[in-house]
């Protein structure tokens, strides 16, 4: 859910392997398959809008870049594939949600990657079917039970390379009534914001609706703030300091379950979720 990082050496060899590849593009082309391959996420805009202006007709001589992103996809079609693209980003939970791993896994008997949620559709911008900043790795849920074919742009949803959507909204809870540490039932968790965009994503991915499967995790971190206060939290980091753990951060992310910096939330599953909660508790 943080901003995700620029991984130079994935878009050059992206781009590298692909530009020889692609057949040429048409001549009506406003742009170089390299200029497509490597679009930054304000580029993507610019060229679907170009794109926008093509006739059914002209749009159609493009199709044939996203029959090639089947063949991307497909580990054993060529040399260069999805599934090293996957495992050279790196990204192993999902920008979107924050709540399933996207572990990419290649050895001889299995493979494993996340899928590829096209920001810009590829129904309706097959030219934009292979541009790097346009493939977000994601979970399947996301990208295939929820997004779908909504159409998402820059100026409508949070984009994972352009944006962060951590920083433009806060988990919260309330109590419902004064059971609420034995009866989960009794948690009501909420994702705010007031940025635009990022209430599209909250709506689309059906953040508030996810989450509250995970009021459980909520009760225990309140059980935890009240167990580890400050000065219990100094005296385990005192005694184990260089042995079981180097920093408090080690410490409190083993008394949390998750990573607690900002550039972290990214490495584990509901890491969003603990760092808001716990902040909020002042565990953190």
């Amino acid at each position: 859910m943080t901003k995700l990082p620029l991984n130079t050496k994935a878009l050059n060899k992206h781009v590298k392997e692909l530009t020889k590849k692609i057949e040429p593009l048409p001549s009506i082309s406003k742009y170089t398959i390299k200029e497509i391959l490597e679009a930054s996420p304000e580029k993507l805009h610019e060229i679907a809008k170009w794109f926008d202006t093509l006739s059914s007709t002209k749009k159609e001589e493009f199709n044939y870049i996203k029959t090639e992103y089947s063949n991307f996809i497909t580990k054993d079609k060529i040399e260069y594939h999805g599934y090293i693209l996957a495992k050279k980003l790196n990204i192993n939970v999902c920008p979107y949600c924050n709540r399933n791993y996207t572990f990419t896994v290649i050895n001889d008997k299995e493979i494993s990657r996340p899928e590829f949620d096209h920001f810009y559709s590829k129904e309706k911008y097959p030219i934009l079917a292979l541009s790097f900043y346009n493939l977000i790795p994601s979970c399947h849920i996301c990208n295939s039970t929820l997004k779908g074919r909504e159409e998402f742009s820059i100026n409508s949803h949070i984009h994972p390379y352009l944006e962060s959507f951590h920083q433009k909204t806060k988990f919260c809870f309330k109590p419902l009534n004064a059971d609420f540490l034995h009866n989960h039932e009794s948690i009501k968790i909420r994702l705010f914001t007031t940025d635009k965009k990022a209430l599209n994503s909250k709506k689309t991915f059906k953040l508030d609706e996810f989450y509250e499967h995970h009021r459980d995790m909520v009760v225990e971190l309140i059980q935890k703030s009240a167990i580890y206060n400050e000065s219990y939290i100094d005296e385990l980091f005192n005694r184990y300091e260089g042995t079981l753990f180097k920093n408090k951060e080690d410490l409190l992310r083993l008394i949390t379950c998750g990573y607690i910096t900002d550039e972290d939330i990214n490495k584990r599953p509901l890491s969003k979720l603990i760092k808001d909660i716990s902040e909020e508790l002042k565990l953190i």
